[in-house]
């Protein structure tokens, strides 16, 4: 039996699609996980790790939708994941000198979220992440998910499973 990960890089691989991440709250897990695979040099292309707001600002996300809607929020995980597929997808000084497979498409997860035990709030209470998937060609699609954990390292890794299960529904 295949684990989650294996699965979700078989799946890419069949579609020949390359995979990004871009990484709040789950400080590179995704990435982690997919890299634990013997052959995800194939189609893993690399990660951001965007913790701080500045660092979503530098990759691309608006300030303004920051200030409106907060780091934590459907708006930047979607600005989050096109920002980097963008960057990883339309990098014209990309190497062709990779491992990877030639894509027919690529796909960008992001995740944001408060994996506590400080920081929420009511209205974004600890265990709260919001999951977006950006692929060519295809509108951003973006999920809340609730973890009712109570351990930061089990949250952190519920969301980072959870944005690897929606990997492998989307293939």
């Amino acid at each position: 039996m295949i684990n989650l990960e294996e699965a979700v890089l078989r799946k890419l691989k069949t579609a020949q699609h390359v995979l990004c991440t871009v990484e709040s709250c789950t400080g590179g897990l995704v990435a982690h996980s997919i890299t634990n695979v013997s052959g995800a040099s194939e189609i893993f292309w690399g990660s951001y790790v965007t913790y701080d707001n500045s660092a979503k600002l530098e990759l691309g996300v608006s300030l303004k939708t920051l200030e409106k809607y907060g780091a934590v929020s459907k708006e930047v995980a979607q600005e989050l994941a096109e920002c980097g597929l963008k960057k990883f997808a339309e990098n014209p000084d990309r190497s062709n000198s990779t491992n990877l497979i030639k894509p027919k498409g690529w796909v960008c997860i992001s995740t944001t979220g408060i994996a506590g035990p400080t920081g929420g709030t009511l209205k974004k209470p600890v265990g709260l992440c919001f999951i977006a998937v950006a692929m060519t060609g295809k509108k951003t699609r973006v999920e809340e998910f609730h973890s009712v954990a109570q351990d930061r390292l089990l949250i952190k890794e519920q969301f980072a499973m959870k944005a690897l299960e929606i990997l492998r529904g989307l293939f």
